[in-house]
């Protein structure tokens, strides 16, 4: 086991070879090991391919090797460095393992004429289905397929989250090829020894390096939802007397007292909305992702969401209009978070249309799917930002967007509440021409059919063994 807690020894200090593993807890983690990696195939003359999943991605890598001290524009001219989102080069109807394979050769073949000492590129590796997708394996093997002058000059290093890695499979990670990981602030290498005691060690080290990262989500969540309630508490106060002082129940006030009352209460509102957001977030990492299914009258909970927030919208003087397919009935949902989803969407269409504008919330459902969209005129999106407005504490780049203010949580929890369901959500959207926000759910669970067929088969064995216990006849009295 080495320490490797700087960043220009943290490649050098471990035995090299194609392959390199990592685990990470976060993405502030996952940056730092990928700034390292990449900053020592640039200083030894290698040919960096960053990957990363979205144009956001792209500026954060960059930003980060400048502040690492690489000259990121010099290596961007030169070709040495290239960041690319995989979105653009993967197919969907190609296995992640083939299409990576693919870019290999053909970035090999493209920079066949460069003098590069080597070549170096990044896989994030994730747990989708209950497998890991690219599967390491197969990607070994594919890519033992390529060139060998090739092969020969290639390192690519696998990062996989901490979270979706089960304590088996840290073992056998670390059994196989030997793995990096952040314990206490110092990254460490753990690989295979041949000794009993040693291999009783790395057990002890893996089991307490997944604890210590387990026991920080914990704590920091904990944190948050404690906070979170602490602070609802006196913010609900502050809005019932905003409100009871509004409404005159403690003798009337001029028009600068009432100006001033009624900011109150508007930001007390804002962040009561911030705090019940955050609360929403700690949920979901804290695991509870499990949906209350129930019967929900789709055309009068819009109409519920929309006289919820006809107050801010009749401030700016922004009407807001229903188009709901009159036969749309039912569906069985969580209420209590699709209600959630509705109102994110069509607060945030009032908060971002200007004065005199137009929301309109349409559905209908089609093929046991629910369709819902909540247009406006408002500002727009940039088609840039279509993507990354679904991360948390993230708003579109504009300064017309930022200067709504808002800490960009709200689409995440749609997103989050939206993938629970097995639907999807997205945004059509031009700057100036307003957006579109649809989001699909199914109107019914997958297993909906299974688990009513399982109820009234009990239901029906409960009958069974009442009745017949009702007419068995009684036994003879000795």
């Amino acid at each position: 086991m080495k320490n490797t807690d700087k960043y220009p020894e943290l490649f050098s200090s471990i035995p090299q070879s194609s392959q390199l593993s990592a685990v990470y807890g976060d993405i502030e983690e996952l940056t730092e090991l990928l700034v390292a990696y990449f900053k020592q195939g640039i200083e030894r003359g290698d040919y960096c391919l960053w990957t990363v999943t979205n144009a956001l991605e792209v500026e954060k890598a960059k930003n980060e090797l400048e502040k690492a001290g690489v000259d990121v524009e010099k290596c961007l001219t030169s070709s040495q460095l290239e960041i690319i989102t995989m979105g653009a080069h993967s197919k969907e109807t190609m296995l992640p393992e083939t299409a990576l394979k693919e870019l290999v050769e053909e970035k090999s073949r493209k920079n066949s004429h460069e003098s590069f000492h080597g070549f170096r590129i990044n896989v994030n590796i994730t747990r989708a289905g209950g497998i890991l997708k690219p599967d390491p394996e197969r990607l070994e093997e594919g890519l033992k397929e390529i060139n060998p002058e090739s092969r020969g000059k290639l390192t690519y290093l696998c990062t996989i989250p901490l979270e979706e890695l089960s304590g088996s499979g840290l073992l056998k990670l670390v059994e196989e090829k030997g793995v990096l990981v952040k314990r206490k602030g110092k990254w460490e290498y753990l690989m295979h020894t041949c000794n009993s005691d040693g291999q009783k060690e790395l057990e002890t080290t893996l089991l307490r390096a997944k604890k210590d990262a387990e026991a920080t989500n914990r704590a920091k969540n904990s944190f948050i939802m404690n906070m979170s309630h602490e602070l609802r508490t006196p913010l609900n106060s502050v809005i019932g007397f905003s409100d009871l002082l509004l409404e005159g129940a403690f003798g009337p006030m001029n028009t600068k007292q009432s100006k001033y009352v009624n900011n109150i209460l508007i930001s007390g509102k804002n962040l009561l909305e911030i705090i019940n957001n955050l609360l929403d977030i700690s949920r979901l990492e804290a695991g509870e992702k499990t949906l209350k299914y129930e019967d929900v009258d789709i055309a009068s909970l819009i109409g519920e969401v929309r006289m919820s927030l006809l107050s801010p919208a009749s401030v700016k003087k922004i009407t807001v209009e229903l188009k709901i397919d009159p036969s749309i009935g039912n569906i069985q949902a969580d209420i209590t978070k699709l209600r959630q989803i509705l109102y994110n969407l069509v607060s945030n269409a009032i908060k971002f249309t200007p004065a005199k504008g137009k929301v309109i919330i349409s559905a209908c459902k089609n093929e046991g799917i629910l369709e819902v969209k909540v247009s406006d005129n408002g500002i727009g999106i940039s088609k840039e930002s279509h993507e990354k407005i679904f991360m948390p504490f993230t708003q579109a780049d504009s300064s017309a967007a930022r200067g709504y203010g808002g800490a960009g949580l709200g689409l995440f929890i749609v997103k989050n509440f939206v993938d629970l369901h097995g639907g999807k959500v997205w945004v059509d959207s031009e700057i100036g021409k307003g957006s579109t926000f649809t989001f699909t759910i199914p109107t019914k669970p997958e297993n909906a059919s299974s688990t009513e067929n399982e109820n009234k088969k009990n239901q029906s064995s409960q009958k069974g063994k009442k009745l017949k216990k009702t007419d068995s006849p009684a036994e003879p009295e000795n």
